[in-house]
């Protein structure tokens, strides 16, 4: 019972919870575990496609979105670019038929606005999260000019946001470099079919799962992604009653 880790250490305990997503959890951490195939086909076929992207950097000067570049409530929300519904149809069009949105919207956040430790000293730390940019390796040689095109965007907003420093994250970086099964932030598409008692899959919409002790605790159980750490919550009173009846 327990974990054993990639230097061969093991870990003893009696329960074991995962945030990783299903795919990654059932198919690469507990492929050797007893599991039936057909369930293991029903995990392969889950829609788990990234289709964001991520920038983050530094800026010499806040950025002025008309109220000037001194520290204004704009600052510390989130800007949102998205001007209408249509702007995000078309946006979600775009990525349909040319493999990227060519007017994407997003939102930017100024953490440094806040917490001045996240920057360097004079400077203002940023980050923007926004879709449609789809899991493509092929797009590895186009983020350059794919971030111009961001930024080109912002500056109708903002003129002077002029980053000193940054780097934009696709689905396949963050597949990479975070391991999320297809860079998908959410872990599992958000669809109405992988909601609710179908996220991830029915025998598992209670962050159970068919080996005993293992939970499910991420993104890709209810309700989802979204940063509002229900799915924890859950998961370990979930826990909490197994333990209760052991």
């Amino acid at each position: 019972e327990g974990i054993k880790l990639k230097d061969g250490k093991t870990i003893q305990s009696k329960a074991v919870v995962s945030n990783a997503d299903p795919k990654t959890t059932f198919l690469k951490l507990l492929r050797n575990a007893e599991l039936e195939s057909d369930f293991k086909k029903r995990v392969n076929s889950l829609k788990s496609t990234g289709v964001s992207f991520k920038m983050v950097g530094y800026l010499e000067e806040l950025p002025d979105f008309g109220n000037g570049k001194s520290l204004q409530p704009e600052h510390i929300a989130s800007e949102v670019i998205l001007s209408s519904v249509d702007y995000a149809e078309q946006a979600y069009r775009d990525a349909l038929v040319y493999g990227y949105s060519k007017k994407p919207w997003f939102e930017v956040n100024i953490q440094s606005s806040v917490d001045p430790t996240v920057a360097p000293q004079g400077k203002y730390s940023f980050s923007i999260f926004g879709q449609y940019l789809p899991y493509d390796k092929k797009l590895d040689n186009f983020k350059d000019e794919y971030a111009t095109l961001i930024l080109d965007i912002l500056r109708e907003y903002a003129p002077n946001f002029k980053p000193i420093k940054y780097q934009l994250l696709t689905a396949v970086d963050i597949e990479r470099r975070f391991g999320i099964w297809g860079g998908n932030i959410f872990h599992l598409d958000m669809t109405p079919d992988q909601l609710f008692v179908f996220r991830p899959l029915p025998e598992c919409n209670n962050y159970t799962t068919p080996i005993k002790g293992v939970f499910l605790c991420g993104s890709g159980s209810h309700p989802g992604g979204g940063v509002t750490g229900i799915p924890g919550k859950n998961a370990a009173n979930k826990v909490i009653q197994w333990f209760s009846k052991r």
